[in-house]
């Protein structure tokens, strides 16, 4: 059986991100074409449900002696190894700027002869006048691409937006990109009991609309511009979901106390728990400063729940979100957002058909088996 031996940085589950995917990836493989290895720093902590995933903390610091050890170890196993590295700068250490990583990689390509397969989560930090340091981590930023670059026999970047910036720094090199999208880290779970207890308790009038996410501060400004706007407006109660959400439900209501009783949130929820909220919603609002995008696991999990989502664009949102008609893209502002809602509030058909495109989309692209499938038939 072929054997995959995956590399991590400094990642927990619970963080959601390079390492949750990463633990999707590894079952994925592991249940259907081969035994998997993954090679982590020593404070890495995984969640792999299959026994063919073995996990080895050898990386120890991310420091020469970490390298050294991994690699005696995995010059065990026969060639062709094949090296999937998850590519996040801030998740290798030495304040995300770990050459000394990068040239390991390089080495293990040139001199054993593994065949490396960057995935790239996140590529390289942007310059800018307003900090010298954030400018000098981001030119060592590009030094550790174009060594990984040069290491790579396949890249694989989570948006596909990724390959105009990285291919530059490939310097001459042809080596081939693909898409490979991050599936939502929220399994659907069927449960329509639970669905019509929570539409009784949170809506038993009107629609629910719902928001996930983290809400951080970049996003929760924009929420707070759109929310008042469409709970004066419509017959309509929300609930915020995701950990934060308790107290910008506060903050909600300390600006718009008449919005008492319409306006809830849930904290952090397990899959079993979130799942049925997501189901329960008529549509989740979405707004991001920088657009929707494939990375936004926020919007991927209602995509994946078949919610009808309106959101916004920007140039960084790929062209699939309007050729497939999964999401509403309306501009950013309340007026727009009220709209938006009002249109799939009176026309249910429409409701109905973004939620077949949501679906069909997930399913075609960011459904982990097509992500598995992907992989494995790359040369």
């Amino acid at each position: 059986m072929f054997e995959y031996h995956i590399i991590v940085g400094e990642s927990t589950p619970q963080a959601g991100g390079m390492c949750a995917h990463m633990t999707l990836l590894a079952d994925g493989l592991a249940d259907k074409f081969a035994d998997v290895h993954v090679w982590s720093p020593s404070l890495t902590e995984l969640s792999c449900r299959s026994p063919a995933v073995t996990h080895h903390k050898t990386l120890g610091r991310l420091s020469l002696s970490g390298f050294r050890r991994t690699g005696k170890l995995l010059n065990r196993f026969p060639k062709p190894r094949r090296l999937l590295v998850y590519w996040v700068p801030h998740a290798y250490g030495c304040k995300s700027m770990n050459v000394p990583f990068c040239l390991w990689i390089w080495f293990r390509s040139a001199w054993h002869g593994d065949r490396v397969e960057p995935m790239v989560q996140e590529c390289f930090l942007d310059f800018t006048r307003r900090s010298w340091r954030q400018s000098a981590a981001a030119l060592i930023h590009r030094v550790m691409t174009i060594i990984l670059l040069n290491a790579a026999h396949y890249v694989w970047v989570a948006l596909s937006t990724y390959e105009a910036r990285l291919r530059p720094y490939a310097l001459g090199r042809r080596v081939p990109f693909g898409w490979l999208p991050v599936p939502s880290n929220v399994a659907v779970i069927e449960s329509p009991e639970a669905v019509a207890q929570i539409r009784k308790r949170l809506a038993p009038h009107g629609i629910l609309i719902g928001h996930f996410g983290t809400f951080g501060r970049s996003i929760t400004e924009l929420v707070e511009r759109i929310v008042p706007v469409l709970l004066h407006e419509l017959d309509s109660s929300l609930v915020l979901l995701g950990s934060g959400g308790e107290a910008f439900r506060d903050r909600l209501l300390q600006l718009n106390p008449d919005l008492a009783g319409r306006i809830h949130s849930t904290g952090y929820l397990d899959d079993a728990s979130l799942s049925p909220y997501l189901s329960a919603c008529d549509l989740m609002i979405q707004p991001y400063p920088d657009g929707i995008t494939a990375r936004r696991g926020s919007a991927l999990a209602p995509l994946a729940h078949g919610c009808p989502i309106i959101t916004n664009s920007t140039d960084r949102t790929e062209p699939l979100w309007s050729e497939t008609g999964s999401v509403v893209l309306t501009p950013l502002s309340g007026g727009a957002f009220l709209e938006a809602v009002r249109r799939l509030q009176d026309d249910p058909s429409e409701r109905s058909r973004v939620s077949a495109a949501a679906r069909q989309t997930y399913q075609t692209y960011f459904e982990p088996t097509h992500m598995i499938t992907t992989i494995q038939h790359a040369r």
